[in-house]
């Protein structure tokens, strides 16, 4: 099990699948590139690509003070003026946060790194925290930067700076945890929802383990973690049949060590890269492999992304696209930025990145569909086409075959004889000048085979 892919199964199609799930997909050329490179070469060009800050400066979100200016102006105030100026707090924080999403939706559309980005997605949907508890964007950004930095390294580590981080200990409550009324919160999810999965601890574990997360706090100057020694417990702790003197990073060493730990999220991680359902003996051969790396979650892609299991059939192109998968996949495909409206198209496809539904993340798969869903897709995709200048004639080319250069575009797989015959007929009737080609990208990109990946 996990043996590499065999040298001849290493195509073209392969080198799209790859491109898809490590990433964001990308064009022809892109695609040819990556296979150029055989298997070992590309799947460690995409994990250990170069650093990409420069191309991205950091949002107005970034600065911290930006909510000072109106502290300030409190004293002495009536009511009344206190509550404009509220407003007025209120309105500047949705405009950071949407300059937020688009700085970093269009990291993903843009950034050379894209495997770093779509594991980035990943924890953001793991480790979930919502701005509309947060109600700070300097939060939001700090926590997309920490993850970020640990989204291809050790799974330790990331679990230690998550737990000191503003926007998880507000969503989760640890910055009202103090030694003698200790809060359970952020010590529950850790192990229910973000280490172990439900089951697999005790109640005594989580009393004891909040009491080790006493005294977390957020620093009102830099806004960044500050240990309040006085409000920890620094009693014995006794939890997963170990007794000490136990802090919060000890807590996460203890958990990091458990061998359900690497289950769990090798589990978690082949579903979203991967595919539903993995058998358990998958399961345990994944985990196997990320706890000899210790938890390195670069090394377990690898292993996963060079493994004849990823390019399975009951793989390639079974997973239904994430609105932000599909969104950033299909500019990606059209070469064409993405729409200004892309915050209302998230919003309405169920994915508004930032804002999860609650924090056990969204639920994926099959939940990203519905009549009313599927119906927008088709209706967006038209409309998103519409809008940009697509270059028709370079990406699609009059040809004989424009029918098939257009499909491989978009799927990069064969398609139903019945799909492939409906699109021939299509350009037969309609000819090939731009509008037709237009129109044909739309009607393939109404089909349910295109919501897959």
């Amino acid at each position: 099990m996990l043996e590499p892919l065999a040298k001849p199964a290493w195509t073209p199609a392969a080198a799209a699948h790859l491109l898809n799930r490590a990433g964001f997909g990308g064009t022809p050329e892109e695609i040819a590139a990556l296979h150029a490179r055989g298997l070992d070469s590309a799947v460690d060009s995409l994990l250990h690509a170069d650093d990409d800050s420069d191309l991205f400066p950091p949002p107005e979100a970034s600065v911290p003070e930006y909510m000072d200016k109106y502290r300030r102006m409190f004293p002495g105030m009536s009511e009344q003026e206190r509550k404009k100026v509220q407003t007025e707090m209120r309105r500047e924080a949705r405009q950071l946060m949407d300059d937020l999403r688009s700085w970093w939706l269009n990291r993903m559309r843009w950034s050379p790194s894209v495997a770093r980005e779509k594991a980035v997605l990943f924890w953001h949907g793991h480790w979930a925290t919502s701005v509309e508890k947060v109600k700070d964007p300097f939060a939001m950004w700090q926590q997309n930067e920490t993850l970020r930095a640990h989204a291809l390294g050790r799974f330790e580590d990331m679990a230690k700076d998550v737990s000191r981080d503003p926007a998880m200990m507000r969503y989760l409550d640890l910055v009202q945890s103090k030694s003698g009324s200790p809060n359970e919160n952020f010590a529950r999810e850790l192990m229910e929802l973000f280490t172990l999965g439900e089951g697999h601890y005790t109640e005594q574990d989580i009393q004891q383990a909040a009491r080790a997360f006493t005294g977390y706090r957020i620093n009102q100057t830099n806004r960044r973690f500050l240990m309040a020694n006085s409000q920890y417990d620094d009693g014995v702790k006794s939890l997963f049949g170990f007794e000490g003197n136990f802090s919060g990073d000890d807590v996460i060493g203890l958990i990091a060590a458990d061998p359900k730990c690497a289950r769990f999220l090798a589990r978690k991680i082949w579903r979203f890269y991967a595919a539903e359902n993995p058998s358990p003996e998958l399961v345990e051969a994944l985990a196997e492999s990320y706890r000899r790396s210790g938890l390195d979650t670069g090394a377990l892609l690898g292993t996963i992304f060079l493994s004849r299991e990823f390019y399975g059939p009951d793989v390639v192109r079974h997973q239904i696209k994430s609105p932000v998968q599909w969104l950033v996949q299909l500019c990606r495909q059209m070469e064409i930025p993405l729409p200004g409206q892309s915050d209302g198209i998230l919003r309405q496809l169920g994915q508004m990145p930032f804002a999860p539904p609650n924090v056990k993340g969204w639920d994926g798969g099959r939940a990203w569909i519905s009549s009313a869903t599927l119906l927008l897709r088709y209706n967006t995709s038209g409309t998103v086409l519409s809008g940009a200048d697509v270059n028709f004639d370079a990406l699609m080319p009059v040809k004989s075959d424009s029918c098939d250069l257009i499909a491989w575009r978009l799927f990069q797989a064969p398609l139903p004889p019945e799909l492939n015959a409906k699109f021939s007929a299509y350009l037969k009737d309609h000819g090939t000048g731009i509008a037709a080609r237009r129109d044909l990208v739309h009607l393939m990109m109404s089909t349910p085979d295109y919501q897959l990946t």
